[in-house]
């Protein structure tokens, strides 16, 4: 059971970084490199010349991969569904939660929506 649990941990954390990537890419800004900051990985794009709302789904896609990878784990797996909706939690606390101190997309929506909100 833990490694099947390590293996779907790290197939949501690439589904995550992935979506960013393939979102941004499809939407028109670029890739720039992996980044690690301690047990911390994602990565790093240029979003610039995009709007704010295509900027929102560049950051929003990563969650989703997620969901969608967690999703597919409980359809096969789902006596562990239980398992699978806590590591989603866990990884949507870590990147969907605008801890304010911490890079993550959640902190950068909340920052995008901020902005926005400022200017209207």
């Amino acid at each position: 059971m833990e490694s099947l649990l390590v293996i779907v941990a790290g197939s949501m954390i690439l589904a995550h970084e992935g979506a960013h990537v393939l979102v941004t890419r499809l939407l028109g800004g670029q890739f720039r490199r992996v980044m690690f900051r301690g047990v911390a990985v994602g990565v790093e794009l240029t979003v610039t010349g995009l709007s704010p709302a295509t900027v929102a789904w560049t950051l929003i896609a990563g969650p989703l991969a997620e969901a969608l990878v967690a999703g597919i784990v409980v359809a096969l797996a789902p006596w562990a569904s239980t398992w699978w909706g806590l590591l989603l939690a866990v990884q949507w606390g870590a990147n969907v939660v605008p801890w304010g101190f911490f890079p993550n997309g959640g902190t950068r929506l909340w920052r995008l929506w901020h902005a926005r909100a400022a200017a209207s």
